[in-house]
């Protein structure tokens, strides 16, 4: 606990709290970096689950770069957010439950693309994608929810 005390008092929690720039520049970030990745995971996705057939799923190989920009992004800007409420966040489960799911996502999108990449049965590969899709969205829903479910539920 003292170390999330630290970090919201300090320099970046007092600048997303205080600041009247501060929050919306932040956020307005982490919602570009969001766009990105899901971009990304979304055009995937929909392309493993059969979608725009007429395009190699190993090209999306290229857009990882597109997509791990804005995992940066967002890895950035959601770390200045967090500093703005550490200590109300750390313990909500909503938070707890977009971390694990972008935690889960990443995995999955690597296990997906492997499945890919190993000719393993289309099924498998549908598998994997929709799971991938699944928890990307829990993450970006449960991100939403955060704001609204703030009594540590």
């Amino acid at each position: 606990m003292g170390f999330l005390l630290w970090y919201e008092n300090g320099p970046f929690g007092v600048f997303i709290r205080e600041s009247i720039w501060g929050y919306p520049i932040v956020l307005s970030s982490h919602a570009v970096g969001m766009a990105t990745v899901m971009g990304v995971v979304v055009a995937l996705t929909f392309r493993m689950l059969g979608l725009a057939k007429g395009i190699s799923i190993l090209a999306f190989d290229k857009l990882f770069i597109v997509g791990w920009a804005g995992f940066f992004i967002n890895l950035v800007s959601g770390l200045l957010l967090f500093a703005g409420s550490s200590t109300v966040y750390f313990f909500q489960t909503t938070f707890q439950i977009k971390i694990l799911s972008i935690v889960i996502g990443g995995i999955l999108m690597k296990v997906a693309m492997n499945s890919v990449r190993a000719n393993q049965p289309l099924g498998t590969q549908k598998m994997w994608a929709g799971l991938c899709l699944f928890f990307w969205t829990l993450a970006v829903v449960t991100g939403r929810l955060m704001a609204y479910l703030i009594d540590n539920s």
